[in-house]
């Protein structure tokens, strides 16, 4: 195979009249016409970054001898470069109906012709077929690796993360993963086959975080919790991701995402008991060593919808693991229904929601002179004591619970919620079944984390 490196001066560089990017045209002047109509914009991007970096050292242009003229050279690879070079020398070569162009050229060529590519670095092959095959695997693909093995998005991450200093939250987690002890083996195996793009789709969702006990905070993954906690949710969508049967089209989308994150179960979340007195660093090389559990969680920002822009009971933000088949259907339900049009189907289901919330924890956590059969005031009241009297919420987050069992003449009341089902004349509205769920929303949280 005959060829060898050279520098030819770019007036004596012919765009290719048989590129494969469009049809055989007769002439130079048509061969740069019909590469501005095939790649538009993109030769002014082009020429932008060659003027600013120059040409690739790593990737010269491929030629061969014109047939005719002795001092030419035919372009059998690099065309696109090779045109944007003759468009900052000469932008008039643009044609006047494509002023968009022209005019960027024009601003382009202004810089660039002050410090000129004299030369353009060259292979010269003694026969157009020798470089058939080196143009062949540059342009179709990986050719089972002896073309270019283009990286994946994980591995751009890392690249960025080496060169550029810079770590993509999905990579942080990656990581993290791989070194963390309690993370199953078999997993850690399969993590850098994790699509990456996905797990940073999922990483910049607020609720995503939200559930998963992390945050982002000067773009490093932070946590409050234990390592082996926060490993859990991070696990699981790793898992997930890798299935064959789970596809981006499963969280590209926020409402995607919010069912998504109703798929997790309980021992898929982290223990709000093993908080941390302090956040760190997924990608810190030093773990907590020492655990300071803290009653409250930390005050921090929430995703919720306005209760004004929201048609729902329940927000499709909120998430809370149910176990108990019946009580998750109608919880679904209560995220759902459109109160516009089912206000008292949606306050007859609330009302069965929370007799069946009580009844359930009362069943997982006995309380003395309490049973089915008790009026729904009183269990609410002795499970809000009981929560109480287990440190899990104190008097300001029980504060709905405590209203809606105790006051009966408050909109709030259970005596309200009892009126929706067996007084004909009396009328659930929107806002008032909203503003109760959110009074709520705390109570039901912690209570469905215990049983």
């Amino acid at each position: 195979m005959a060829y060898k490196r050279t520098l030819i001066d770019i007036a004596d560089l012919n765009i290719n009249i048989e590129n494969p990017r469009f049809e055989m045209v007769g002439n130079q002047r048509e061969a740069i016409k019909t590469m501005i109509e095939d790649q538009g914009d993109k030769l002014s991007k082009l020429a932008d970054d060659i003027t600013n970096q120059g040409l690739n050292p790593g990737d010269p242009i491929f030629i061969t001898k014109h047939e005719k003229q002795t001092d030419q050279y035919n372009v059998l690879e690099g065309n696109r470069r090779v045109t944007a070079l003759k468009l900052l020398e000469n932008p008039d070569l643009i044609p006047e109906t494509n002023k968009s162009l022209l005019n960027k050229f024009k601003k382009l060529s202004e810089q660039y012709l002050k410090s000129p590519i004299e030369k353009v670095p060259c292979v010269l092959f003694d026969e157009e077929k020798e470089a058939e095959h080196w143009i062949e695997l540059k342009h179709t693909g990986q050719n089972d690796g002896v073309g270019t093995v283009v990286w994946d998005a994980q591995q751009k991450a890392r690249y960025d993360e080496r060169v550029k200093g810079t770590s993509s939250y999905a990579l942080q987690i990656i990581d993290f993963l791989q070194k963390e002890d309690s993370v199953d083996s078999e997993l850690k195996k399969k993590l850098n086959k994790v699509k990456s793009s996905s797990l940073q789709r999922l990483a910049t969702d607020p609720d995503f975080r939200r559930v998963s006990g992390i945050d982002i905070k000067d773009g490093k993954v932070i946590t409050r919790f234990e390592p082996a906690e926060v490993a859990k949710p991070l696990s699981k969508a790793a898992n997930d991701l890798l299935r064959k049967d789970f596809t981006v089209k499963d969280i590209y989308y926020k409402d995607d995402r919010l069912n998504y994150l109703e798929t997790f179960k309980k021992t898929d979340l982290p223990d709000k008991t093993q908080e941390l007195s302090g956040n760190w660093e997924l990608i810190s090389t030093t773990r907590p060593k020492k655990a300071d559990p803290i009653k409250e969680t930390p005050k921090g920002k929430k995703s919720k919808t306005l209760i004004s822009k929201r048609h729902t009971i329940i927000p499709k933000s909120t998430i809370i693991p149910i176990n108990q088949p019946r009580v998750n259907k109608i919880y679904h339900e209560l995220k759902d229904l459109d109160l516009r049009d089912f206000e008292n189907s949606g306050a007859i289901a609330f009302r069965v929601f929370i007799e069946l919330s009580m009844d359930s924890y009362i069943e997982k956590n006995p309380i003395s002179g309490v049973n089915n059969n008790s009026k729904l005031s009183h269990k609410l009241k002795s499970v809000a004591s009981d929560l109480e009297s287990k440190g899990i919420l104190d008097k300001d987050k029980l504060k709905g619970a405590n209203t809606a069992s105790t006051m009966k003449d408050s909109i709030f009341s259970i005596d309200t919620f009892n009126a929706f089902v067996h007084n004909k004349d009396f009328h659930p509205e929107a806002e008032q079944l909203k503003k109760n769920w959110d009074n709520l929303e705390i109570f039901f949280v912690k209570l469905w984390e215990l049983i």
